[in-house]
Order: C-alpha cells, then sequence, then structure tokens
C-alpha cells in the first residue's frame, strides 16, 4: 500500500540532491485527473519515426474500474515523447495494470499494444523502471503488420507500412488487368505533367522491369503475367 510520509525540509532537501534525473525529456500532461506526481516511478518513451504519426494512449485497470484513461495523445512523425507513470503495489487491493497503445495514423493497419506494471516507489526503493518503444517503418512482407524486438529494456516495433507484393499496384492481393491499367494511368499523368497518385510501396510494386520508370512497359509486363497465371501456368518476372 501507498504510505504518505512527512520529511522535515532538511531530510526533503537531501533526499531530492541524490535523486537521479531519470527522464530525458519533458513528460506529456496526463489526461487522468488523480494523478499524483509524487507518486511517478516509472517512464514510458515513445519515439516515432519519419513517416509515421500515431495516437498514443494510456489506460489502466486498478480495483476501482476498467480501462481508466490516463493519457492521450497525437504525436507527429519524427517525434519523441515521455509519459511520466505512477508506481503502484501488486496486491489485491492496491495495484495498476497499465496498457499502452499506439496506433499509427491514417494507414489502417493494427496498433501496437504493450502492458505493463511500475512498482511503488515508496515500497521499493531504487525501482524507478524506464520502458522505451522505437518505432521504425520498412517494407518487408509479412502477416503481420508489425513486428518487435526487445533488446537491453528497448523495444524495437517495425511497422511494414512500405510492404509491397511486385506487380499488385492497387493492393487487392493479386496480380490482374486492374494493376496494368493503374500503371497506365500513372504512367499518363506523369507524362502529362500531372500529380501521380501511388504511394511509394505502390510505384516498386509497378516497376515490375526493374528499370526505375513506371510505363507501358511494365504495365505489359503484369498483362504477361496475369495472361500466364489465368490459364494455369506459373509466371515469372524475369
Amino acid at each position: 500500500m501507498i504510505k504518505k510520509k512527512l520529511l522535515s525540509a532538511s531530510l526533503t532537501a537531501a533526499v531530492l540532491a541524490v535523486m537521479p534525473a531519470v527522464n530525458a525529456f519533458a513528460a506529456e500532461e496526463p489526461v487522468f485527473p488523480h494523478f499524483n506526481k509524487n507518486d511517478v516511478n516509472g517512464s514510458v518513451t515513445v519515439a516515432l519515426p519519419a513517416g509515421m504519426s500515431a495516437n498514443v494512449s494510456i489506460t489502466f485497470d486498478s480495483p476501482e474500474g476498467k480501462a481508466e484513461p490516463y493519457y492521450v495523445k497525437e504525436l507527429a512523425e519524427n517525434t519523441t515523447a515521455t509519459f511520466d507513470i505512477e508506481g503502484r503495489d501488486n496486491t489485491e487491493d492496491d495495484y495498476r495494470n497499465y496498457l499502452l497503445t499506439v496506433t499509427p495514423t491514417g494507414a489502417g493497419v493494427k496498433p501496437f499494444t504493450a502492458e505493463f506494471t511500475v512498482p511503488d516507489g515508496n515500497d521499493n526503493p531504487d525501482s524507478f523502471k524506464e520502458l522505451k518503444y522505437t518505432f521504425t517503418v520498412d517494407d518487408v512482407i509479412s502477416d503481420n503488420d508489425w513486428d518487435a524486438t526487445d533488446a537491453e529494456g528497448v523495444v524495437t516495433v517495425a511497422y511494414h507500412l512500405n510492404a509491397f507484393t511486385l506487380g499488385d499496384v492497387n493492393v487487392d492481393g493479386k496480380v490482374d488487368a486492374k494493376d496494368a491499367s493503374k500503371v497506365l494511368v500513372y504512367y499518363s499523368k506523369m507524362s502529362t505533367g500531372a500529380e501521380g497518385d501511388l504511394s511509394e510501396a505502390q510505384k516498386k510494386a509497378a516497376n515490375v522491369n526493374g528499370d526505375k520508370l513506371i510505363d507501358a512497359k511494365d504495365a505489359s509486363r503484369i498483362l504477361v503475367y496475369y495472361s500466364i497465371a489465368s490459364t494455369g501456368g506459373t509466371p515469372t518476372w524475369d
């Protein structure tokens, strides 16, 4: 249980003098109305890369209720934020089970979630807990929207936002005439100086002949690939 202690002015000063600086970044403001800075015994740092913004939330379950809002924050790309976390005992009548949720904006992918607890600093001296989550974006093709690795307390979460399948330009899970048509539309727009509407991943999927150009040659190759596949053959991009 949390025990409030009354310290003399001199003892308080001595304690503060030996306490380490625990946060490298200014902490965000909690939305939880009963947040007590004196009970902080941990921190969560979230670092986003260029090309990925996200909604970040932290909630907690406790004897008083479930999914209590603790922090809610919209983070821009290439941003790092730190959230101070209050410590609690792990007992039936005094606990907090926290849940971090990071949802990339405008990407249509599953959010990253992580559960954690933070010990009560009053009952467990020198137990400050730092959790760090670093996000990256790659072009790995995976059945998962993201994959996470934990190295020495730093969790790296790789979101596969730039994943692509060669020839699948409209990202519907198959290669067919619709993909060839999308390539031709893009090529037509670019040829007339108009703005193209393909993402970076779609551009990689469209350039099937590997010449770094997206044009009628790629559309033709896609149609050949589709023709062979639709007649029971085994097409390749060679």
